[in-house]
């Protein structure tokens, strides 16, 4: 037995014990887990809403401070940096405290950001603002889809963590509509007020309603486990049981055992895949608004077609999750991800025709997001429950770390006299990488282990 359970009420642990983990996956849904895989969604609705909120300003904050394209660049790389270093330093953190006290230390961490954005005099204060932000958005992201896999049972865990996904382009098309509204009258700043206030808001319903997971409450046991366990079971319809299975035996650091007992080369790859996939992918949600108003659109009516990207994602999720429990997961997201990069290479085709660049943006975001999403499902899979938090953090920190060059290089690429069809081709190549190496991934092997 372990030390940290020395102080466990007697009777608590049991071998041979039947593990109610184990019931809860057999068992259907109740309407409390679907409440609590809906709580994940609205909170990965906030991350795209707080992640996007600069891709729609871009084009006003560029116009009225005259930044230029490599500087605009730099802006957008200041969140991504952020959320690196949140996946990466903080994320961890859920394994060893929890993830419902990681969703509330990220959601203020988030609100504080946007507010600051919101104040901004200068570049340096935005910067700094787009980091803090960032750094709650990357462990929230991290944090969630651990979540989600968590309170789902084994039949709906796809369609669970799709759903959750979704909230990203979901939070998005909400972006997109506040800045829509709102820029004409109020001016950028509005986008991130409101952004703060949402963040504000949730952080009081995730205090009051996410539950702790089954799944983290067994990995890490304390001496109210069994009363915490039995008050999850009696939410989720289950009688509760009198004993929890012995705590298995507690490991090094969480991020050590990624590279431990034959996780290292799945690790790493599972890495090489994110950090490929998301420097494409980052490069149309930052770009997108700033390529469609070079073509002579207003910023609000540019907010307007990347909203639209952000729709196509929402159906690009659904389709994913539905498409993936029928033929598999790793042949639709590996298609996916390469009709993505062929759909980036499509928009920097269209021409200045405003119907050609909404239809071309629904068409970028189904592909997009649908392998993205189902990217987040393959992370899911590849790690153990006891290093889950800490591998999608390691994993989303690593990427997104390399993904702070994804903006950087194609604002050079623009300074340098590239168009958008050029830039577009060459930032479509990661995206095409990305699946073929997935075509090699073993899928669950992680969790079989």
């Amino acid at each position: 037995m372990n030390a940290g359970l020395a102080d466990a009420p007697a009777g608590m642990i049991g071998e041979g014990v039947a593990d109610p983990r184990a019931r809860l996956m057999a068992a259907p849904m109740s309407r409390f887990q679907w409440m609590a895989v809906l709580l994940t969604v609205a909170l990965c609705a906030l991350d795209g809403f707080d992640v996007l909120a600069i891709t729609f300003a871009a084009p006003a904050i560029a116009k009225g401070w005259g930044i230029s394209k490599a500087g605009l660049g730099y802006v957008f790389s200041a969140g991504l940096l952020g959320m690196a270093g949140g996946s990466f330093f903080i994320a961890p953190l859920a394994d060893v405290l929890g993830r419902r006290p990681l969703v509330l230390i990220s959601l203020a961490m988030m609100a504080i950001g946007s507010f600051c954005a919101a104040l901004a005099g200068n570049i340096p204060i935005l910067l700094l603002a787009r980091v803090f932000t960032g750094l709650g958005v990357g462990a929230m992201i991290a944090v969630i889809n651990p979540l989600g896999a968590e309170y789902a049972n084994e039949r709906r865990r796809e369609i669970a963590l799709s759903l959750l996904n979704i909230g990203y382009p979901l939070g998005g098309v909400v972006a997109g509509f506040v800045a829509a509204m709102l820029l004409p009258a109020f001016g950028w700043r509005a986008i991130f007020l409101t952004a703060g206030v949402l963040d504000v808001v949730m952080l009081g319903v995730a205090l009051l309603l996410l539950p702790e997971p089954m799944a983290f409450l067994m990995a890490r046991p304390r001496a109210d486990t069994l009363a915490r366990a039995n008050a999850y079971l009696r939410r989720c319809g289950h009688p509760p049981v009198e004993a929890l299975p012995a705590a298995p035996v507690r490991q090094a650091a969480p991020t050590v055992q990624l590279f431990r007992d034959g996780m290292a080369a799945l690790t790493i790859k599972a890495t090489a895949i994110y950090l490929l996939y998301v420097m494409s992918l980052f490069y149309m949600q930052n770009w997108l608004p700033t390529l469609v108003a070079d073509l002579g659109f207003s910023p609000a009516v540019s907010a307007g077609v990347a909203m639209l990207m952000s729709l196509g994602g929402i159906a690009g999720g659904l389709l994913v999750g539905l498409l993936a429990s029928r033929f598999g997961l790793k042949p639709i997201v590996a298609g996916a991800m390469m009709l993505g990069a062929s759909a980036i290479v499509l928009f920097g085709l269209v021409p200045a025709d405003l119907l050609l660049l909404r239809v071309a943006a629904i068409v970028v975001g189904i592909a997009l997001f649908a392998g993205m999403i189902g990217n987040y499902a393959v992370m899911s899979r590849t790690f153990p429950v006891r290093m889950r938090a800490s591998g999608t953090g390691f994993v989303i920190g690593i990427g997104r770390l390399g993904s702070v060059l994804s903006p950087i290089i194609a604002g050079t690429l623009f300074a340098a006299g590239l168009g958008g069809m050029n830039v577009s081709a060459v930032m479509a190549v990661p995206a095409l990488l990305a699946g073929l190496l997935l075509i090699t991934f073993p899928v669950g092997a992680g969790e079989r282990a």
